[in-house]
């Protein structure tokens, strides 16, 4: 299953209620990571919506292939993802 993982700014203390997929929530480093399956076409759209309708800043978003990736070399600075392949990485 596709999965996407958005980084953003500084830490998320509260889950989004309000979002149209269920989102898995993690603090790392001083930011924090969302990761979520991807159930429809305009799944990403109407999440980065959402954070911008909430005024939360996103650094980065990064698709990875299945759920057991989620959160796999999740620092934008690695060279690299587990397989050794360049990381996939939008900053916005």
């Amino acid at each position: 299953m596709r999965m996407y993982e958005i980084i953003l700014d500084g830490e998320l203390t509260a889950d989004l209620t309000d979002s149209p997929v269920q989102l898995q929530r993690r603090n790392f480093g001083g930011a924090t990571i969302l990761s979520f399956p991807v159930v429809r076409d305009d799944t990403l759209s109407l999440v980065l919506s959402l954070l911008e309708s909430l005024g939360i800043g996103v650094t980065a978003v990064r698709q990875v292939d299945d759920a057991e990736n989620a959160g796999d070399a999740v620092d934008a600075g690695d060279a690299g993802d587990a397989d050794g392949a360049p990381e996939q990485l939008s900053r916005l």
